[in-house]
């Protein structure tokens, strides 16, 4: 194995679909299921119910009173406050207290952890805060354990986040006060993280570079799936302690305890970082496993890198088909280890300041932070109030899960039938009317009782629209920088992301105190989205600049509806 090998020439020989790359891809997606249960388990365990205070006697509430005298009261009982009126001839209110003898409410009392801890009232930050922290546990294992995995690669640094996901979600259950359990939250928070991040990079890996999308696709469908099988858990687990449900999401990663064993490290990684005896290895066993002859695949591998170094080799008399089909490819792998020379000189070097060094890049930028936002905050949110809808709050968040499925079809459709802006415009559209529907049924549904269900059945609409354009602008947001920012921006658009999740959990009791508010801010926010994202660009059918003068450009000649018939190509 001497000499450059083209890897993407590596999977096609061996056959991208063989039985090497079928056990791998396996592996990963099979992952993803149990890995999921963990980011929206806590619906159930954290589960508050309809409540109110317990009765309590005239004692609990005057303890240094003398009360062998004639006096009576009358108690009046409310969520989490007690009015107090003395029953004399003038009846009055005496005072009014918090709930000094508990809480009332119609399940066991350690079926959550609202319920085991009392987080009701003034403790009910603590819930929330146990999901708000899972975000922000992401956002950090996001940025440590990509940076470890590209030192020292993809599998070590995988199977670590999974095991220590395992063993801390195991551990979860055993939490003895809010404490320890917000804090357990934080490192599941980021192992989950760490886990489905080099999980993603090495089945990405694995594949020819015009099959990657297929792994996107089949990556949701599987996260989808561990949702749906969120609800099914919960309720087969209704009647015994949060503690019995938190283990059974746990032991759902009980095997990574063996995945090393199973599980290959990615060969692009080894090849790039000179392991090439790791690297032959794991071609000769895909080889053998997909019925190919090894010499044979590394012939045609390295046949194509030597081409490529040919090619880019040519001085800058490159015909411009050739020289913009060469910053395609380079868009396409969307990697900034390739060394391409335009024109006898290395690629521009751009970093984070650089987006806010141009007005234009700056400006499109905001656009994107601000649907990630809007997109995060209200994709979490509807998930996170599912159980507190009119109707069964299993099926609820069951039937919120399954909406994703036909949510991915129309993403795939929408972006190729009416491109990327489009697409946005049309989902955020469908999410802020249906939700703006939905908040209004909701709010006079004590006095039309039809109208919960309404309310309902447009929210489910919403989560529809919402995942549908959060799938969008995934896809849309690297395709609007240019080649060596594009990992940049589309980095700064998840970070947005994460606050946009952080606040979700806070919806819920917002709600309870203005039960308008949060739907009326979700449908405002959305709508506001269609408006400025119609202001960005088209890139479907465009090819997609590599530097920021052509970026400037391609800006000027398609931004929103001023967008020509003329495309600008890289040269």
């Amino acid at each position: 194995m001497d000499g450059p090998l083209d890897i993407n020439e590596i999977w096609k020989s061996l056959g991208t679909w063989g039985r090497y790359q079928r056990g791998q891809i396996f592996i990963c997606l099979f992952t993803v299921i149990p890995v999921a249960f963990h980011l929206l388990s806590i619906v159930f365990i954290a589960y508050r119910p309809p409540f109110e205070c317990k009765e309590t006697t005239p004692r609990d509430v005057f303890p240094y009173q003398d009360h062998n005298d004639s006096s009576t009261y009358t108690f009046v009982y409310h969520q989490c406050s007690i009015d107090v009126f003395n029953n004399g001839s003038n009846s009055s209110l005496v005072t009014s207290t918090d709930c000094v003898s508990g809480y009332k409410y119609d399940v066991r009392h350690d079926a959550s952890i609202v319920t085991e801890w009392n987080l009701f009232c003034d403790g009910g930050e603590a819930s929330e805060l146990a999901q708000t922290i899972v975000i922000l546990g992401q956002g950090v294992g996001s940025a440590i354990f990509a940076s470890l995995s590209d030192v020292y690669g993809r599998k070590p640094v995988h199977i670590f986040c999974h095991i220590a996901l395992f063993v801390v979600a195991l551990g979860t259950a055993w939490s003895p006060n809010p404490a320890v359990f917000i804090g357990l939250r934080f490192i599941m928070g980021a192992t989950q993280s760490g886990t489905v991040l080099t999980l993603a990079v090495t089945a990405l890996e694995s594949l020819p570079v015009n099959s990657r999308y297929l792994w996107e696709i089949a990556d949701s469908v599987f996260w989808t799936t561990g949702f749906i099988l969120v609800a099914p858990v919960a309720y087969i687990f209704r009647y015994v302690s949060w503690r019995y449900m938190q283990i059974v999401f746990a032991v759902g990663s009980a095997y990574s305890l063996f995945e090393y064993w199973f599980l290959e490290e990615s060969l692009r990684w080894l090849l790039a970082n000179g392991k090439k005896e790791r690297a032959e290895k794991i071609i000769r066993m895909a080889a053998r496993m997909n019925g190919k002859d090894f010499d044979s695949v590394i012939n045609a591998a390295s046949t194509k890198a030597n081409e490529m170094e040919a090619f880019l080799a040519k001085p800058a008399s490159i015909p411009p088909e050739e020289n913009s089909l060469t910053a395609e490819m380079d868009i396409q792998n969307n990697s900034n280890d390739d060394k391409i020379i335009h024109n006898d000189r290395k690629p521009e070097k751009y970093n984070a300041l650089t987006i806010f060094k141009h007005k234009r890049i700056l400006f499109n930028s905001l656009i994107l932070w601000y649907t990630w936002t809007t997109n995060s905050l209200v994709y979490y949110a509807l998930y996170l109030g599912s159980t507190s809808l009119s109707g069964d709050r299993y099926i609820n968040f069951f039937l919120m899960a399954l909406v994703e499925y036909p949510a991915s079809a129309a993403h795939w459709y929408s972006i190729k039938r009416f491109g990327r802006r489009k697409s946005c415009i049309i989902f955020h559209t469908i999410a802020g009317v249906s939700l703006a529907v939905s908040t209004v049924c909701r709010t006079y549904q004590d006095d039309v009782t039809a109208l919960g269900t309404v309310s309902l059945v447009f929210n489910f609409i919403g989560k529809f629209g919402i995942t549908a354009s959060f799938s969008t602008v995934l896809l849309y947001t690297p395709e609007l920088y240019p080649t060596n920012l594009r990992s940049v921006g589309l980095g700064l658009a998840t970070t947005c992301s994460r606050m946009g999740g952080m606040l979700a959990p806070f919806a819920g009791s917002v709600a309870n105190v203005i039960i308008w508010l949060p739907g009326a801010v979700f449908s405002v926010m959305c709508l506001i989205a269609v408006y400025l994202t119609s202001l960005l660009p088209e890139t479907l059918g465009h090819e997609l600049p590599t530097t920021i003068a052509e970026l400037k450009l391609w800006y000027k000649a398609n931004t929103g509806n001023r967008r020509k018939t003329k495309k600008v190509t890289a040269s």
